[in-house]
């Protein structure tokens, strides 16, 4: 009987040994700590991760599953939990996808691939003061729609003041551009403001349109008084 017992024993020993000098414990409340002898949660584990093959249940779009999480409602993972440098990236049952702090989200993508930026977004570049978007380099698009307040069509109005085109021309002598357009110097050091410049353009061109509507009224007035004198020598 003795015989049979001292190889358990020895077993034990070296067991308990091993377990002590790689710090890894199984205590009693349930928990399993990697690396640390006294675990916080069901799993802890104190230094680097590696993961090696893939879950059973397969992965999306080929993709291996390495780490999956399970829950029926919505989780996340957290960076330092509780502290006041909490970062969160969450998973929704919606299908979106969270970043985010302790008081609000600062991103989110949606299942079918929506990305909202909540704050500001730089492309290639640092963001520019006062702008919620910076892109160094070219932006192609389809479409780009400026949302504007104040459309100069009240440069129609009976009490509109249009300035003549003699008062035009002296502005442009004095200064080199026309009234109310950047100055080339400007436009090229601090850049243009698409929707200001577009309500500018076509305050211009309604002044144009008025003046070249007043322009074709006395031409008309000047050929029916030289038709008029025409008949007059003709008699």
């Amino acid at each position: 009987m003795r015989r049979r017992k001292l190889p358990l024993m020895v077993l034990g020993i070296f067991g308990f040994q091993f377990s002590i000098a790689q710090t890894n414990t199984f205590p009693t409340t349930g928990n399993v700590g990697i690396g640390t002898t006294s675990p916080q949660s069901k799993l802890q584990v104190v230094g680097g991760i590696s993961v090696n093959g893939r879950n059973a249940t397969a992965g999306v779009n080929g993709f291996g599953n390495g780490i999956q999480l399970i829950d029926p409602s919505h989780t996340s993972i957290i960076f330092n939990p509780g502290e006041p440098s909490q970062l969160m990236f969450g998973f929704h049952t919606n299908g979106s996808m969270y970043w985010g702090n302790n008081t609000s989200y600062s991103m989110s993508l949606t299942k079918s691939g929506d990305l909202r930026v909540f704050n500001t977004l730089a492309v290639g570049s640092g963001l520019l003061p006062g702008y919620k978007m910076s892109v160094a380099g070219k932006l192609a698009a389809q479409e780009v729609l400026v949302t504007t307040s104040n459309w100069p069509d009240y440069v129609f109005n009976t009490d509109y003041k249009l300035r003549s085109l003699a008062e035009t021309e002296k502005f442009i002598s004095n200064n080199g551009h026309l009234p109310e357009v950047p100055k080339a110097e400007d436009a090229e050091a601090n850049g243009i403001s698409l929707g200001e410049m577009n309500k500018i353009l076509l305050k211009k061109i309604e002044e144009i349109t008025l003046h070249l509507i007043d322009m074709e009224k006395k031409n008309l007035k000047q050929q029916e008084l030289i038709e008029k004198l025409l008949l007059k020598s003709d008699r």
